[in-house]
């Protein structure tokens, strides 16, 4: 027992926690390109995918934009998000251009959409060789977009 004169050594402080990274030791972060002409639709798959871990995405409004990014930064991207319906252009002719830049990553088709529309596009994705993970109905929902991407996490 310690009496009233002995020195007490001091306690160190505890040093704050280290947040643990959700990527896997040596995986670099997923980064992700999406392409939606409604800057709402934009925003909110950006939210969705930071609940999801994934902080690197580069949204872009215009097809002619997405395909001038890319070619600037070849592969930069692990993933693109697409919209079939864009101003000037369509998902279609987005991926006629985008199979000339030899893009290797994944990719996901979220539209609004028929599901006829949604299927030929998928043939087309596929037909080009795209690593197509699937399609996603607008609005985004955060359970389907976590299925698709969970490989690349």
């Amino acid at each position: 027992m310690n009496s009233p004169n002995s020195p007490i050594a001091p306690v160190a402080p505890i040093a704050p926690a280290t947040p643990v990274s959700k990527q896997p030791v040596g995986r670099t972060p997923l980064r992700v390109l999406a392409l939606d002409d409604d800057r709402f639709q934009l925003d909110l798959l950006t939210e969705l995918l930071k609940s999801l871990g994934v902080s690197d995405v580069t949204g872009v409004t215009r097809s002619a934009e997405a395909l001038h990014v890319i070619a600037a930064r070849p592969n930069s991207f692990d993933l693109l998000l697409i919209d079939l319906h864009l101003p000037g252009e369509d998902g279609f002719q987005f991926m006629d251009g985008l199979s000339k830049l030899h893009y290797a990553g994944a990719m996901i088709i979220v539209s609004a959409q028929s599901q006829d529309v949604v299927h030929g596009a998928s043939l087309v994705a596929r037909l080009r060789h795209f690593n197509l993970l699937g399609s996603l109905p607008k609005p985004v929902e955060r359970a389907p977009l976590a299925a698709l991407i969970k490989g690349l996490l």
